[in-house]
């Protein structure tokens, strides 16, 4: 029998932080519900495309380069490249 690899995600923070997402013709208006050291869900009513780099600027925190790993919708979730 094949043992399964499994892959362990940062601990996650339930959160919420406004902000934009900002890209080559994007500047998208964010909620941010929930975080890692690693990444964070966002919100918005723009839809998001997997694979998209935004810059995410949340607001009286910072900005940070991030990559869009999955999307449905209005929610995506992304991981933090810087």
């Amino acid at each position: 029998m094949a043992s399964k690899t499994y892959i362990t995600r940062a601990e996650r923070r339930s959160v919420s932080m406004r902000g934009f997402a900002l890209g080559p013709g994007r500047d998208a208006d964010i909620r941010i519900a929930d975080m890692s050291y690693g990444g964070c869900r966002i919100q918005s009513e723009d839809a998001f495309n997997e694979g998209e780099v935004v810059e995410l600027r949340i607001i009286k925190r910072g900005a940070a380069a991030a990559e869009i790993r999955w999307a449905n919708g209005g929610t995506a979730g992304v991981r933090f490249l810087n």
